[in-house]
């Protein structure tokens, strides 16, 4: 079953096939209204390639169901356009889900050469300079040092939960603040209390 490469896809055409396995998978959603936006993935090809890709808004009933985080797909009949200011993976694509888009579940150990995960760490010195932009989301390693309790804040938009974090990275501190419904993201019976 012939297939495309990720690094090879671009804008001339949406006949594109390619076997890729989903890595992450979340709801975008519209801070000022909670509305969704899309459903977006990172997608990972045997060669380890990640691409953006999402799903709009008017789609989404149509391909949840068919897409789980950690199966691999074959998925074909996509548009890809240029990556925006946003961008959870360093690439300058985004796979647009069509109408016309088709997607197939691939089983079956031996037709899968695609790892479960792929992250592209960067050093405290490239976080640091990605400081207050919003173009990259970061890989990063450390040691949670401090992990606050869930408060809430007001904002424009009315009252927000909000959880602040101190990561020990290499030998510095680095501060982050976790909004929304990524403040219980933590399991908090795993945390260690000293």
């Amino acid at each position: 079953m012939a297939y495309d490469m990720l690094d090879a896809i671009n804008n001339g055409k949406d006949s594109w096939k390619v076997k890729v396995r989903v890595i992450r998978l979340w709801d975008a959603i519209n801070l000022n209204n909670n509305e969704l936006i899309s459903l977006d993935m990172i997608l990972l090809d045997e060669h380890g390639t990640m691409i953006h890709a999402k799903v709009i808004k008017h789609m989404v009933n149509k391909f949840r169901p068919l897409i789980q985080e950690g199966l691999v797909y074959m998925i074909a009949n996509f548009k890809v356009t240029s990556a925006m200011n946003f961008r959870p993976v360093e690439g300058d694509k985004i796979i647009n889900f069509l109408h016309t888009t088709k997607i197939q579940e691939i089983k079956g150990l031996k037709n899968i050469r695609i790892a479960e995960q792929s992250f592209m760490f960067c050093s405290v010195e490239v976080l640091s300079t990605r400081d207050g932009q919003r173009m990259y989301l970061s890989d990063v390693i450390g040691v949670a040092s401090y992990i606050g309790n869930i408060e809430e804040t007001g904002t424009t938009h009315g009252i927000s939960k909000i959880r602040d974090i101190v990561l020990r990275i290499e030998d510095q501190k680095v501060n982050i603040r976790l909004w929304g419904n990524k403040v219980d993201q933590i399991d908090e019976d795993s945390m260690v209390l000293s």
